[in-house]
């Protein structure tokens, strides 16, 4: 699904990167676009599941757990908080990957930061009375298990169209 949503992305992400294009060989251009492609698509796709799904993503859902806030006044997970989780749990990893590709000591120094970032994040979710990782502390959210939810695609894609929510799919 994920590449599904990559390949509708790359018409406008191509035309919005084609000034870059001198100044990038094309197999750069090509590395780099599909990866913004298949970084919007995952984004788009976890943030609206997330959201529309109770905090169950395709996976969550399978595997009984679901992102909640930890404020007992808030009744499901904002897009805001669900971005700034994604964001937290995805700058690792961005890091090192932007760390692999320079040859330098700025790129060793953001490989540093993006391990030092998970570490601290499994470390607190390794914590008896904290138990949650940073991405969950900084948006204020928590994951709790809940019943166990299967896919149905034909309700489930309904759910990731933008301004569309599905308001008769089980909890």
């Amino acid at each position: 699904m994920c590449c599904a949503l990559a390949f509708v992305l790359a018409i406008p992400v191509t035309l919005v990167g084609l000034p870059f294009v001198p100044v990038l060989d094309r197999g750069t251009w090509g590395s780099v676009g599909a990866a913004i492609c298949l970084l919007l698509a995952y984004v788009a796709l976890e943030l609206f599941l997330l959201v529309r799904r109770d905090g169950q993503t395709l996976g969550k859902g399978l595997a009984g757990l679901r992102v909640v806030p930890v404020s007992p006044t808030a009744p499901r997970l904002t897009p805001a908080a669900a971005l700034v989780r994604l964001v937290i749990l995805l700058a690792p990893f961005v890091l090192m990957g932007i760390a692999g590709g320079l040859r330098s000591a700025g790129g060793d120094v953001l490989g540093y930061i993006g391990v030092l970032v998970l570490a601290v994040s499994l470390v607190l979710a390794a914590v008896p009375g904290v138990r949650r990782t940073l991405h969950d502390l900084v948006a204020g959210s928590r994951v709790v298990r809940a019943p166990r939810r299967g896919i149905d695609l034909r309700k489930d894609l309904v759910m990731m169209v933008p301004g569309r929510r599905d308001l008769t799919k089980e909890v």
